[in-house]
């Protein structure tokens, strides 16, 4: 689990430091192609258990645990991923994490499983538009045609060197975690490898 940046303060934005909106493209480019935000306050609670016991935290957690690595899924707002044999990532609506966490560590199965919350260690940002593959391919070395890589689907690669996990929610919208203290390093690779196609960054949201 990365530690978080020192100056951070329980769910405050990684980017505080900097002015949003920022918008950048080419004078001959009306519109950004691009869209980038963060999701601030989004719960994220690394979970370890076996698959004798998944079926239990499935039910726990109100998403299904996936025996699939890479893969994930979503109920109500909550995405469970997939990050090996018996790792797993879930991702909670802003609050609920900490109620979810003494959910799991209050069950009779908590000697079996490993709940952290890891929610102000990891960043995530929400990246969309028409050319957000193009964007993601000029970094990460994986497959990123739609047929390879949909709806459901996630990767722990590397992105210009940083270690981020992306998760596809459509075709043209992703979920990128990052170290938070990777965060401003990612959102500056990302203007610049985006300006040929116009990337606008909001406040978050």
């Amino acid at each position: 689990m990365a530690d978080t940046s020192p100056h951070m303060v329980i769910g405050d934005s990684a980017f505080s430091n900097r002015i949003l909106p920022i918008i950048k493209k080419p004078e001959s480019l009306k519109t950004p192609q691009i869209e980038i935000s963060e999701i601030r306050h989004l719960g994220k609670l690394n979970l370890r258990c076996t698959s004798k016991f998944r079926g239990m935290v499935s039910k726990l957690t109100q998403c299904n645990l996936s025996l699939q690595p890479n893969q994930s899924d979503s109920k109500a707002g909550r995405i469970a991923l997939c990050l090996g044999p018996d790792e797993y990532l879930i991702l909670a609506e802003q609050g609920s994490e900490i109620q979810l966490e003494k959910t799991l560590n209050s069950s009779d199965i908590i000697k079996q499983i490993s709940v952290t919350n890891v929610s102000d260690a990891l960043c995530a940002l929400s990246l969309s538009g028409k050319k957000v593959r193009d964007l993601l391919a000029k970094g990460c070395a994986i497959d990123l045609h739609p047929e390879s890589f949909s709806k459901n689907q996630s990767a722990q690669c590397d992105l210009a060197l940083a270690n981020v996990i992306l998760i596809c929610l459509e075709e043209d919208a992703f979920i990128c975690i990052c170290q938070t203290s990777f965060a401003e390093y990612v959102l500056d690779w990302c203007l610049d490898a985006g300006f040929e196609f116009g990337i606008s960054v909001r406040a978050g949201i």
